[in-house]
């Protein structure tokens, strides 16, 4: 489902204004992030945040595979100048950043309730139980969604604790959204900047 994309042309496009903005009320709330029209099949995110940034090294890192198609395409300062990317140290530093990321992903659906609901009661908190506890979570999510989605989170977890001095655990029933042609779950943004 990977497309070609001329990251800078996108760029130059989206700071002259030729994406349409969708206003999701959930996307704008739950993730600060900007979303604009892409194509078909595709979003554009305007994100000020490092939470995707987080999220991408995970899924690096890790090895994750229920995770959105998602690139990185430009980055921009509060005047519309291209900047590069900053390094990991800088990533990784617990600051705060000024900077805008543009990235294109796939388009995505919110969960239903009942699903919402569910990762709330047993994702949401998931830094403050036991360890025989999250086993029993991670069991849970086996047997209600399927093995690859909570080997996932157990992965976006232990990613968590090795940078828990910077990132916050921010996995919920909002940041868990469906394919649109075949309803399977991905993890979007499970991170935020530890304040």
């Amino acid at each position: 489902m990977s497309i070609l994309i001329d990251a800078n042309k996108v760029t130059q496009q989206f700071i002259a204004g030729e994406y349409p903005q969708i206003h999701c009320e959930e996307c704008e709330m739950t993730f600060l992030t900007n979303v604009y029209m892409y194509d078909d099949a595709h979003v554009l995110l305007e994100k000020r945040s490092l939470g995707l940034e987080y999220y991408c090294g995970a899924i690096h890192t890790k090895g994750l595979s229920k995770v959105p198609n998602i690139q990185r395409v430009g980055i921009l300062d509060e005047d519309d100048n291209i900047v590069s990317g900053p390094s990991q140290e800088e990533i990784y530093s617990g600051d705060e950043t000024d900077l805008r990321f543009l990235y294109v992903m796939e388009k995505l659906q919110h969960l239903n309730q009942a699903d919402r609901d569910y990762f709330d009661r047993c994702v949401k908190d998931l830094e403050w139980q036991s360890e025989e506890d999250r086993a029993k979570i991670i069991a849970g999510v086996t047997k209600r969604y399927n093995a690859e989605l909570a080997q996932d989170i157990a992965k976006l977890y232990d990613y968590y604790k090795q940078y828990e001095g910077v990132l916050a655990w921010d996995l919920h029933g909002e940041n868990l959204m469906q394919r649109i042609d075949n309803d399977e779950i991905v993890i979007l943004d499970p991170y935020t900047r530890k304040c």
